[in-house]
């Protein structure tokens, strides 16, 4: 019993040592079919780190023939394998225009913006990525609106719109933290007139109140009635979509800034 458990744990294992020696070879040789043969096992086997040096030489060794094709179809999806998601993207659109009749065109369409998808950056770094995914996924529609990729690229461009939106909140909530009110105002008004259906929308109506209350605050007696005037009008446009949290604090500083109002007229 024993000898057959030792048979059944190191068989494989001396298989596993005599492919890998055997692999090194198969990668210098020049037999063609024999790299093919290879790579589609190693494909299937979901072992793209091995596959892919493989099909790049033999996307060079078919060159100019329909294998040619398939070869740099399966080396970018290698590299999607791997989670390479830049090097994907760019071997993706590299197909797309070196093989645009391709049967395989609209698919390996779809991963460029896929995978465009997947490498752009998180929402604390620059955003200029995301929003050439959102124009290529465009591209996508226009040139096939009947695709069956279209639900897939709503729903990517669903994820990147959150993306900047995110991006616009947290870099507006920035400015009011380190009290740019003026800053911050401004940034939140621009995310309500770009996302008029931010998941932030309350948030940011209060904190366009707020950053205007304390900016008038901190202002000279000869800007505060107009600051807190105009304080006062967004307040009223606001009021009704502020929860019980917001609308509490919002009507005391509009109350405050009445006050202020009142004492800079008494002072004239």
């Amino acid at each position: 019993m024993r000898n057959r458990i030792t048979v059944l744990f190191v068989l494989p294992l001396l298989l596993l040592l005599a492919s890998c020696s055997e692999y090194p070879k198969i990668l210098k040789n020049n037999d063609v079919k024999q790299k093919l043969e290879w790579a589609e096992k190693l494909y299937k086997k979901g072992d793209f780190t091995r596959a892919q040096p493989l099909y790049e030489q033999l996307a060079v060794n078919y060159r100019g023939t329909a294998l040619a094709e398939n070869m740099h179809y399966y080396n970018a999806y290698c590299f999607y394998g791997m989670k390479d998601y830049e090097m994907a993207t760019y071997l993706f659109k590299r197909f797309c225009n070196d093989f645009r009749k391709s049967k395989q065109a609209e698919e390996c369409n779809y991963m460029f913006c896929y995978t465009e998808y997947m490498s752009s950056l998180p929402t604390y770094l620059d955003q200029t990525d995301t929003k050439a995914c959102m124009d290529d996924i465009t591209t996508f529609i226009g040139l096939y609106p009947d695709s069956k990729y279209i639900p897939y690229c709503n729903q990517l461009t669903d994820r990147l719109r959150e993306k900047l939106e995110l991006k616009a909140y947290n870099t507006a909530y920035l400015f009011y933290k380190t009290e740019e009110y003026k800053a911050a105002a401004i940034c939140f008004t621009n995310l309500l007139k770009e996302f008029p259906e931010s998941m932030h929308k309350e948030e940011s109506e209060f904190y366009i109140v707020k950053s205007h209350y304390l900016y008038a605050k901190n202002s000279l007696d000869v800007k505060k009635k107009e600051r807190f005037g105009l304080m006062m009008k967004l307040y009223d446009e606001y009021r009704p979509d502020f929860g019980a949290d917001f609308a509490k604090e919002a009507s005391k500083m509009n109350e405050e800034a009445r006050r202020q109002i009142e004492r800079v007229n008494e002072v004239k």
